[in-house]
């Protein structure tokens, strides 16, 4: 098709269409399908013909098949009465039929060994912040509905690149059950790992990605028979494409019922009222008694636990350090990984409900002190050599130099952090960033270009009012003397938390109690 002009996405797929009508009604032979594709919109040319059939044998031997939709009856649809929806590979002697209310994709490529008889679950849930607790009540529903799930009885049908997809292809992984995926992007940018997957285009797409997520969810919930919804939102793309399967071709719908409803989960109940003859809600079953612990164990302080306050006389109201004195590392949450870590386990830990699996601010200064290092990272410095960064902001200033970084959804400070003092720091080699254009950059010598940060005279794109020093090289917290530093947290009860998992060797401060 494309050697024929660019014929892409929906027009693509109703061309498919069109040619599994002919197939059905005329085309008999390899003779007959090249009149009709000839025919229909392309002009008689051997050598395009030949291009094609070398491109479709390159697929061919590669592995690659095609699936197209088919029901009992005989008839394509995105869903079946008894499997949801059951995928026939095409082969000679066998034809094609299509239903015209469903024009893409009329057909799925595929890659590995796909069982078309093995029954799928599908797990939706709707979008979520990137920073996410394993006290989330969908995370523990989510958790609790698989340890009820046995190995070789139900597989699960999933897709890439979405956290809640990637949590119950892990679970899946872990557990042993079959897995088949959805590639969310053509197959020449996707690495299954072994996984068999379908696509319902090969090597390029011209859909816009919104539609293109839209479309792989409804995929998804079309090829399994069970579904299992965590949290549907209100008004939302997947709440519609749920209710539209649903009343096509009902299956069964596992759908967690969180107790209040409220805008996230307002689909839940939506598809429970409209659909109640498919719908086994489940709720989470109660939680013991938690009220004097946590996950990581008791609230108890650990052994050196200090109520220090580190006011100093006449610093005015609110100020708990002599200005100046210190300078501050802050920290913020981290969402994603840890550093070394990866996805998978990262994934994993916050299904088993891992302390610190959440990777919040609060918990990322307590990694810190359990390894007992700031470490120093290449991140956004010119000339990659790694550096830890300080302001000499102090927290009651956050308002100066705080910022809402809309691409990754989060403040670019947070209250949290380690203060060391000054004098201590520049002994250590520390020194305030260097603010300025390209033309600046030249000027400064190689050895100090770590201290580089480029700064215009625009407001986004100044970074002057972070008042920024730099560090190169790790900073071990073992080097430090009680009194040359302190952690703050934002409040007491986090502060009772962190020493609950750590000892930090240095007095901790919660905020709310002085500003």
């Amino acid at each position: 098709m494309k050697r024929f002009g660019k014929i892409e996405g929906v027009e693509g797929h109703r061309l498919f269409g069109r040619l599994l009508g002919a197939c059905e009604a005329e085309v008999r032979s390899e003779n007959d399908l090249r009149s009709w594709i000839f025919d229909s919109y392309a002009a008689p040319d051997a050598r395009k013909w030949d291009g094609c059939r070398k491109t479709a044998d390159e697929f061919f031997n590669s592995g690659v098949s095609v699936f197209t939709w088919r029901t009992p009856d005989g008839c394509r649809s995105l869903s079946g009465e008894k499997s949801g929806a059951d995928l026939a590979s095409p082969r000679p002697g066998v034809h094609f039929s299509a239903c015209r209310s469903f024009a893409c994709p009329s057909v799925l490529f595929g890659k590995g060994p796909i069982n078309t008889d093995q029954p799928l679950l599908a797990v939706f849930n709707s979008r979520k912040p990137r920073l996410v607790s394993s006290d989330s009540k969908w995370v523990k529903a989510l958790r609790f509905f698989f340890k009820s799930l046995e190995g070789g009885q139900i597989g699960v049908a999933g897709s890439t690149g979405t956290l809640t997809y990637d949590m119950a292809a892990a679970l899946a992984s872990r557990a042993g059950l079959p897995q088949l995926l959805v590639a969310p992007s053509p197959f020449h940018t996707f690495d299954p790992e072994g996984i068999p997957a379908l696509s319902c285009t090969l090597d390029s797409v011209t859909c816009p990605k919104k539609e293109r997520l839209i479309c792989r969810d409804r995929i998804v919930a079309a090829l399994a028979n069970f579904h299992l919804l965590l949290e549907i939102r209100a008004r939302g793309n997947l709440l519609a494409v749920l209710e539209d399967i649903q009343s096509r071709s009902p299956r069964r719908q596992f759908i967690f019922d969180p107790g209040t409803q409220d805008f996230s989960n307002a689909g839940n109940y939506a598809l429970m009222g409209k659909f109640p003859e498919h719908a086994s809600a489940f709720k989470l079953p109660p939680a013991p008694d938690t009220a004097l612990s946590t996950s990581a164990g008791t609230l108890s302080p650990a052994p050196g636990y200090s109520r220090g306050r580190l006011r100093t006389k006449g610093s005015g109201s609110g100020a708990f350090y002599p200005r100046g004195k210190y300078l501050f590392h802050y920290t913020r949450a981290c969402a994603g990984p840890w550093p070394g870590q990866t996805y998978r386990q990262y994934l994993l830990d916050l299904l088993d409900g891992c302390p610190l699996s959440g990777h919040s601010a609060l918990e990322t200064i307590i990694r810190i002190l359990k390894e007992g290092t700031i470490r120093a990272t290449d991140r956004m410095v010119r000339g990659r050599e790694a550096v830890i960064c300080w302001s000499s902001h102090p927290p009651q200033e956050l308002f100066a130099m705080r910022r809402w970084n809309r691409t990754l959804a989060r403040w670019t400070v947070e209250p949290y952090g380690i203060a060391v003092r000054r004098d201590i720091l520049r002994s250590l080699g520390a020194k305030p960033a260097v603010y300025g254009g390209e033309h600046t950059y030249g000027r400064i010598p190689q050895s100090e270009k770590y201290r580089f940060q480029l700064s215009r005279s625009t407001p986004s794109a100044s970074w002057r009012h972070e008042r920024e020093w730099r560090l190169r090289g790790d900073l071990a917290l073992s080097k430090l003397k009680p009194d040359e530093g302190f952690v703050f947290v934002q409040t007491e009860e986090e502060k009772a938390k962190l020493c609950s998992h750590v000892n930090p060797g240095l007095s901790i401060v919660g905020l709310d109690a002085l500003l």
